[in-house]
């Protein structure tokens, strides 16, 4: 049994507004599409910025808030895009840099939007078998560095940032009901093709060409296939939510909060409309973000816990979905 005691949010410095985004494309000014996303602003990862430093901070300011934490951390899970090093994990570079004791396992996990419910998973099962009692979970979000600079869907979508949380053992709490999927023959409606084993980076790695979507494509950079993600969402996820509350025999108003991953405001209310779900408990919180990948849910609850909006003895419904295409769910008893 475990809970999320502690989280810290970090994001850097520059931002990249509406605004700014009107400035470089005049032509957008009209179109009423990019309103109904909900985005306002979103923070983008500095040039010279390593995506682990931004967990550091996160990590650092979690630390600093809760000195006792250097000597009860026993595991570091990490996730991000991007690693330090083919080899080490980038979890065991950060446990030094943090001043961790060696007493300390380090992994990374990885799956992009999905992230969180993999990081928790994990997590929890460390501490149900014995192997850990108090996980530093580090999630870092820099996905602008891999756009084409004349993508302007993913720039308008997409922000960095990074957090880090505590889950530790509590036996007046837990999570339960874990749901996983994936259908890897989607896996090219979120992709970055080249810059790894299977299709290294070459001289046609930036040149576009026509997908199997009818869209351009850099094989560099990174491509969401967006009505098609956005298909993908609107069939899995409610039958995913449905099954799990029907496992647990909970009917929909006996869930307190709705934590979905927050791509944008049109998808997150529309996935609660055809869900059928309450739509005052599903939490939305974007505007100033961004889609921030595996950092999303970490963010909601950080600032619920903020405005004492997360209290013993709720039910909490948490689902993911993205790159893999994967999707998954739990829930959380606080």
């Amino acid at each position: 049994m475990s809970n999320i005691s502690k989280v810290a949010l970090y994001f850097p410095k520059k931002t990249y507004t509406t605004e700014d985004f009107f400035n470089d494309f005049p032509e957008e000014k009209e179109s009423k599409t990019w309103k109904k996303l909900g985005i306002s602003k979103r923070h983008i990862i500095g040039e010279n910025e390593i995506p682990s430093d931004m967990g550091f901070k996160a990590a650092e300011k979690l630390i600093d808030s809760y000195p006792e934490l250097k000597e009860e951390i026993d595991f570091i899970l990490f996730t991000s895009p991007e690693r330090d090093y083919y080899t080490p994990v980038t979890a065991g570079v950060l446990q030094h840099r943090l001043g961790l004791g060696n007493r300390v396992g380090c992994m990374d996990v990885h799956q992009g939007c999905s992230s969180f419910i993999y990081l928790v998973s994990h997590a929890d099962g460390l501490i149900k078998i014995g192997a850990a009692s108090k996980v530093l979970v580090i999630a870092v979000s820099s996905l602008s560095k891999k756009f084409h600079s004349q993508d302007k869907a993913n720039r308008f979508i997409f922000g960095d940032g990074a957090c880090a949380f505590i889950v530790e053992k509590d036996d007046t709490a837990s999570f339960h009901s874990y749901y996983f999927g994936n259908d890897g023959e989607k896996k090219d409606k979120i992709i970055i093709l080249d810059g790894e084993h299977r299709s290294p980076l070459d001289e046609k790695s930036f040149k576009s060409f026509q997908n199997s979507f009818g869209e351009q494509q850099y094989p560099g950079h990174f491509y969401q296939d967006g009505a098609g993600v956005f298909r993908f969402t609107l069939d899995r996820v409610p039958k995913m939510i449905k099954a799990v509350l029907e496992k647990n025999q909970l009917t929909k108003d006996d869930i307190d909060l709705y934590l979905l991953h927050q791509p944008n405001e049109f998808i997150v209310k529309t996935l609660a409309r055809i869900a059928k779900l309450p739509l005052e408990k599903v939490i939305l919180d974007v505007e100033n973000y961004g889609n921030t990948v595996s950092v999303t849910i970490p963010i909601l609850i950080h600032n619920l816990q903020k405005q004492n909006k997360i209290r013993k003895g709720q039910k909490i419904l948490i689902a993911a979905f993205g790159t893999g295409l994967s999707w998954n769910c739990c829930i959380w008893e606080t």
